[in-house]
């Protein structure tokens, strides 16, 4: 009797279970709907400029520099260019300075006379001589002696007498061009006959 009710029971209980399970299984997508899927969209950034920033300033400031002193630079050999140009000018300015001065040189090595002791004698003789004379008598005697002989003369003579010599010389025959500058040389002549000629003539 007792075993029937049991039977019953687990019968029951078997068939509630089975209906719950088909209800279930009905209703399962509704109860427990699934996500909808969805795509997802990625969007691909364009990548950001790279910026220096602060090194950028940096670079700026050293091709300024390097900028200036390429000017510099510039400024500098133009300087030096024309610090050339002026030595080379300076250099030629020399040289023609040196050339005028050796010119200037032989042209009076020229007029210098050179006294010999063993002629002083006899040339004061002469002098005595010429200075009894008339500067027009020894004017023209001096026509025939060169001029280096004359100034030797006219060194040991008086100059007084010398003077009125000279004189006599350039205005000679209304005072001939040639008589005035011969005059005007002999007088320079005279005048580079140094004074050490004298002193070795005094100590003689």
């Amino acid at each position: 009797m007792l075993s029937k009710p049991l039977v019953i029971a687990l019968i029951a209980l078997v068939l509630m279970v089975g209906t719950q399970f088909v209800a279930l299984k009905m209703y399962w997508s509704e109860l427990f709907p699934e996500p909808e899927a969805s795509a997802v969209v990625i969007k691909r950034e364009e990548p950001k400029p790279f910026e220096w920033g602060f090194a950028s300033e940096y670079i700026t400031q050293l091709e300024r520099e390097l900028h200036e002193r390429i000017m510099m630079l510039d400024a500098r050999e133009e300087e030096l260019n024309a610090y050339e140009a002026r030595l080379g000018a300076d250099r030629a300015e020399i040289e023609e300075i040196k050339t005028q001065v050796e010119r200037m040189r032989e042209h009076l090595l020229e007029g210098v006379v050179k006294l010999e002791s063993d002629e002083v004698e006899n040339l004061k003789r002469l002098a005595k001589v010429y200075a009894t004379l008339t500067p027009d008598a020894t004017v023209n005697i001096f026509r025939d002696l060169d001029d280096s002989t004359v100034v030797k003369i006219l060194f040991f003579m008086k100059s007084d007498t010398v003077g009125a010599v000279l004189q006599e010389m350039a205005t000679a025959n209304g005072g001939i061009a040639e008589q005035v500058r011969r005059a005007a040389k002999i007088s320079d002549m005279l005048r580079l006959f140094t004074d050490n000629t004298k002193d070795n003539l005094a100590q003689n």
